[in-house]
């Protein structure tokens, strides 16, 4: 017979069917008063203790991991939670059960972290286990999602250490194998995008324009709108349910051909004036709107396809050493949400749009019409959508769209992927606290490690185009003054205290309180004026992703102040003793403290992408991600982060830094 010191004790792992909310006779106590053991192996006896049974003994242990449980079991556990957690979560019990709870949260949510899901699934094999169910059943009815994911996997296994690249591509290999009923075919073209064979790839043409498709389109113009309208309609069917290798497959070698032809211009091109640039460019276009395959679409989202590209609206772009270039493609939404159903317009609504007029009227001045790069986005959007629907066979399509594509090869766009992302999860924050602060993020697709899509900014003008036409119309007219930001103000939006001067004037306080938050947290570097844009509405609005966090320009780290606040930004404020100048300082410390609040949202996706990153702004490492997080001062009080706001307010007015490198690039390149 055993002694009491002799009794062998197991310990129960918690079970996740028992994982629950505490009842009423457990509310209130302590983990250390709760104690998971079989009722009937526990026998209480008179004086209170607890006697252990002999046989299938059980050692009293706390239930340590519940509470976590609990936590992934609440209603408040969202998409953000979802990331963060498969990153830091170490039990595996408590991952498990969080790869389940992944199938109840909407796609849409997840979707935006979708970057983190891969690279968790690239470079945490714990993530990567209870994850690869999900993944699994999104990809068997989601060809958007499983493409996005191949195109994420090529790019970060760049960017990762190569002993996570087999990893890697198991999952490729298995995203590529068709869910086809009776098929096996796996689509070798899916793993790998080789760039040197898409010229030389064998398309399977769903629909040639003007020409004869069983599906599509057809030679004969057909009189009867609703028989258009029936062809778009099962055009866009085939995209849905089971994904089958067709349609993979088209859509890779569509979105590659793109990227090909952005290879070829660089290649053969790069020296070539703009108007041959731009020729060799519609040329291309032209030759693949000849043999564009049924059912792809553009990336953005899932919701349109493609039936056309507007071959003669195409333009190449301004750049040094490649030829990014921007492209219109006629499409058609799966549904009609997209597009304003025309309505009576009131009194309000048309002297808006009067105004908007009179704007767009005097922008367009401002543009230069023998650069392609830039008369391509003189039009204003609404005049040039219009224009091309009145010209399309299918204007009256209630899902018609036109959408706007920036084709950018030889650079890898996860960095600036990821700083949008950053964005638009700081614009619903604030959005969340009611914190009128604007931003203008935009959607990037990388297609891998060195080639992407960008969604244009629209309707705007640089602080470049507005300073030089300002500047030249000065000159023409015997001025010698260097004009300022505040007479373009004045020349659009009307003078000075007018509603819709004071309008603008508001907008612009908004949007420049906001990027000054968002240059201050990512350090944005490289902020001169070509970087910069100003709407029609007023809103300032900053592009270019490329320098931030612990990367700056050569990686000098010359611009030194916390974000851009140069003497005439403040003018048209109104001047630093202006009631607008404290609006926003207000909004400054508004939005630091809803930032705060919800700084996790922001730390966690730096947290998971720096972990064995190549970019270049996870340099530092680990420094990165602590000193972003030290820039939310979580412990600091309100009046410290009042304290903090006039700080940076005037660390950054008119910083010498900030004028010296808008100085140097106007000098070496021209930028004003």
């Amino acid at each position: 017979m055993k002694s009491e010191n002799d009794v062998e004790y197991t310990i129960k792992q918690p079970d996740l069917k028992d994982a629950s909310v505490p009842n009423a006779e457990n509310a209130g106590k302590s983990t250390d008063e709760m104690i998971t053991a079989p009722d009937d192996d526990i026998e209480k006896e008179d004086d209170g203790e607890i006697e252990i049974g002999k046989e299938n003994t059980i050692k009293p242990t706390h239930d340590r991991q519940s509470w976590t449980i609990r936590l992934l079991s609440s209603d408040s556990f969202d998409a953000s939670m979802a990331v963060e957690y498969l990153n830091s979560i170490q039990d595996k019990p408590s991952l498990t059960f969080l790869g389940k709870r992944l199938f109840d949260l909407p796609e849409k949510d997840l979707d935006f972290y979708l970057p983190q899901l891969m690279y968790l699934y690239v470079t945490k094999v714990d993530a990567a286990s209870v994850s690869h169910a999900y993944i699994e059943e999104r990809h068997k009815n989601d060809a958007q999602f499983t493409v996005l994911c191949i195109w994420l996997l090529n790019c970060f296994t760049r960017n990762v250490p190569n002993k996570y690249e087999n990893h890697a591509l198991m999952l490729k290999s298995l995203l590529s194998k068709t869910n086809s009923p009776g098929s096996s075919q796996s689509i070798e073209s899916i793993n790998i995008l080789s760039l040197d064979r898409l010229e030389e790839t064998n398309w399977t043409v769903g629909s040639t324009y003007g020409k004869y498709n069983g599906n599509f389109y057809h030679s004969e113009v057909q009189s009867q709108s609703t028989a258009l309208n029936a062809t778009l309609d099962s055009y866009e069917k085939p995209r849905y349910g089971p994904i089958n290798s067709q349609i993979l497959t088209n859509q890779q070698n569509f979105i590659g051909r793109l990227v090909f032809i952005g290879v070829k211009l660089t290649q053969q091109h790069l020296f070539s004036s703009k108007q041959e640039k731009t020729i060799a460019l519609q040329s291309e276009l032209n030759m693949l709107n000849s043999m564009l395959p049924t059912a792809v679409w553009i990336p953005f989202d899932f919701e349109n396809t493609i039936f056309n590209i507007c071959v003669d609206e195409s333009a190449v772009l301004n750049s040094k050493d490649k030829v990014p270039y921007v492209f219109f493609a006629e499409v058609v939404r799966s549904s009609p949400h997209y597009n304003n159903i025309k309505t009576p317009a009131s009194l309000d609504q048309k002297m808006k749009r009067s105004q908007s007029e009179s704007i767009l009227m005097k922008n367009k001045s401002y543009h230069d019409s023998t650069d392609p790069s830039i008369a391509v986005f003189a039009e204003s959007w609404a005049e040039k959508k219009s224009r091309i629907r009145g010209s399309s066979r299918y204007e009256n399509h209630q899902k018609w769209d036109l959408i706007p594509v920036i084709v950018k090869t030889g650079d890898d766009l996860s960095q600036e992927a990821f700083a949008q992302q950053l964005l638009f999860t700081f614009k619903d924050l604030w959005r969340e606290e009611g914190v009128p602060l604007y931003l203008r993020p935009y959607k990037i697709v990388c297609i891998g490690s060195d080639a992407g899509l960008i969604e244009p900014v629209l309707d705007t003008l640089s602080l470049h185009q507005i300073k030089r036409h300002l500047t030249n119309l000065f000159r023409m007219n015997g001025n010698p003054a260097t004009p300022l930001l505040k007479h373009h103000f004045e020349n659009v939006f009307g003078p000075v205290n007018s509603e819709t001067y004071v309008n603008a004037q508001k907008n612009f306080i908004q949007s420049t309180a906001a990027y000054s938050l968002v240059s201050y947290y990512l350090q944005l570097k490289d902020r001169h004026n070509g970087n910069i844009l100003l709407d029609m509405e007023g809103h300032l609005i900053h592009i270019d992703y490329g320098f931030l966090l612990s990367s700056s320009p050569r990686n000098l780290g010359f611009e030194t102040a916390p974000f851009k606040l140069t003497t005439e930004i403040i003018d048209v404020m109104g001047g630093i003793d202006s009631d607008m100048f404290l609006y926003f300082k207000s909004l400054l410390l508004r939005g630091l403290m809803a930032a705060r609040k919800h700084h996790r949202r922001i730390v966690s996706l730096a947290e998971i992408m720096s972990s064995g990153s190549k970019m270049q702004c996870f340099r530092a490492g680990a420094e990165t991600v602590r000193a972003l997080e030290a820039r939310f001062h979580v412990s600091s009080t309100d009046e410290q982060l009042q304290q903090l706001v006039d700080t940076l307010v005037e660390g950054s007015r008119d910083s010498y830094t900030t004028r010296f490198y808008d100085s140097f690039q106007y000098y070496t390149n021209g930028i004003h």
